[in-house]
């Protein structure tokens, strides 16, 4: 496909799909198709602001998505863009709250409340996610694997880190959803 036609193919969608108006709001999203959780609440005590490509495996499909993320305080935005910059989904929380605004719908990828809550799982310190747990689910971080089992012992998150040293920030690398059988591969840019 030349050029001129991807633009323009680009451009029908976009105002063929576009939703200006954000979907009602979240505060919690799905650990199994049984249980939700609420959504733990967030201080950064250093803004963050970083550029991932993120690499989805999902049902049976791959796709790479580049995400820009913002966040101070008690507020995180999440842009999610196509490899050639077409603006797919917004989302924004603030205060235990998510507001998605969908431009291109994109069915092979998991919900953005849901992806939102595997940056927190990356993000956060492990009390703050395990403060909103059910009871007799767990947590286990031991640096390099975080885990999220179900009061049976059954693994149904996993977040993998990139080895660090010293005082250096890690950073969430993989992220595997057991339960809704999805991976996403992460690179900071």
């Amino acid at each position: 496909m030349n050029l001129k036609l991807a633009l323009c193919a680009a451009l029908l969608i976009l105002t063929g799909c576009a939703s200006t108006n954000p979907a009602p709001t979240s505060t919690s999203v799905h650990l199994t198709p049984e249980q939700s959780i609420a959504l733990p609440r967030m201080e950064l005590s250093t803004p963050i602001s970083q550029e991932q490509l993120l690499t989805i495996h999902y049902q049976g499909r791959q796709e790479k998505v580049l995400v820009i993320l913002e966040g101070q305080g008690t507020s995180l935005q999440l842009a999610v863009l196509s490899p050639i910059g077409i603006r797919l989904v917004d989302a924004s929380y603030q205060n235990g709250t998510v507001a998605v605004t969908t431009h291109v719908p994109i069915a092979q990828l998991p919900p953005a409340a849901q992806v939102l809550f595997d940056i927190f799982l990356g993000l956060l310190p492990q009390e703050d996610i395990a403060a909103v747990l059910p009871q007799g689910f767990s947590l286990v971080d031991n640096g390099t694997l975080r885990t999220i089992k179900d009061p049976s012992g059954q693994v149904i998150e996993q977040v993998h880190f990139t080895p660090t040293t010293g005082n250096a920030t890690r950073y969430a690398s993989r992220v595997e959803h057991k339960i809704f059988g999805y991976v996403i591969e992460i690179t900071t840019l």
